[in-house]
C-alpha cells in the first residue's frame, strides 16, 4: 500500500510540475510578444538615418568672421571641424564656432549618388526638422566628397514615434542639413534637416 500511494505521489508530482513548466513557458512567450515592438523599436534607434550635407558651407564664427568651405570632418576627440577650401584643409575649434549654414545653392548627392541643387526644387519649409542634442560621436561623415552622412537618433533626441515617422520619410526622400550647431562642452550637436 506504502508502494502504491508513494507511486501514485510521484506521478502526480510530475504532472503539477510539467504543468507549472508548460504554463511559465505560455507566460515567457506572451511576455516575449509584448515586448517585440519595444525591442524592435531599440533596434531601429540604432539604426543610422542617412543624411547629407550640400558640398558648401558657410561656417560663422563667435566673433562674427564667416569661413567658406567644405565639411570634411568632425573630430570629436579634438573638438575639431575641418573644411575643405579652395587651396587647402583647414580646423577649426568647434568653441569658436556659432554655427554652419549650408547655401540654398549648392550641390546635394542622394544617397544613391545622384546630385541636385539645393533650392531648385521648391521644398515645404514646415517639414523643416530640428534634431537637438545628438552626440557628436552619433553623426558620422561617410564620404565627405559627397557630403554623405549618418546619425543616429537615440532617445531623448526622438521618441519612438518620432523615430518611426522619420525612418518612413528616409525610405524615399533624402534628409538635407541645413544648418548644424555644435555645443563643445556637451559635445552634442543640433542638426536643421529638410527632406528632399
Amino acid at each position: 500500500m506504502k508502494c502504491r500511494t508513494l507511486s501514485f505521489l510521484v506521478v502526480a508530482l510530475f504532472t503539477v510540475t510539467a504543468s507549472m513548466a508548460a504554463r511559465v513557458n505560455a507566460t515567457s512567450q506572451e511576455v516575449q510578444k509584448r515586448n517585440l515592438p519595444s525591442v524592435q523599436a531599440q533596434a531601429n534607434a540604432s539604426q543610422p538615418i542617412p543624411v547629407a550635407l550640400p558640398t558648401q558651407a558657410e561656417i560663422v564664427m563667435k566673433g562674427g568672421e564667416k569661413r567658406d568651405g567644405r565639411v570634411v570632418e568632425i573630430d570629436e576627440k579634438g573638438q575639431k571641424l575641418w573644411i575643405q577650401g579652395s587651396r587647402e584643409k583647414r580646423s577649426l575649434p568647434l568653441s569658436q564656432i556659432d554655427k554652419i549654414v549650408f547655401p540654398n545653392n549648392a550641390v546635394v548627392y542622394r544617397t544613391n549618388g545622384v546630385q541636385f541643387i539645393r533650392g531648385e526644387t521648391p521644398v515645404d519649409t514646415n517639414t523643416q526638422a530640428k534634431w537637438n542634442g545628438i552626440r557628436i560621436g552619433d553623426f558620422r561623415l561617410i564620404d565627405a566628397v559627397k557630403g554623405q552622412a549618418e546619425v543616429k537618433l537615440r532617445s531623448p533626441v526622438v521618441n519612438r514615434g518620432q523615430l518611426r515617422a522619420i525612418l518612413a520619410v528616409a525610405k524615399d526622400r533624402q534628409f538635407v542639413v541645413d544648418e548644424m550647431k555644435f555645443e563643445p562642452q556637451k559635445k552634442t550637436v543640433t542638426i536643421l534637416v529638410t527632406p528632399y
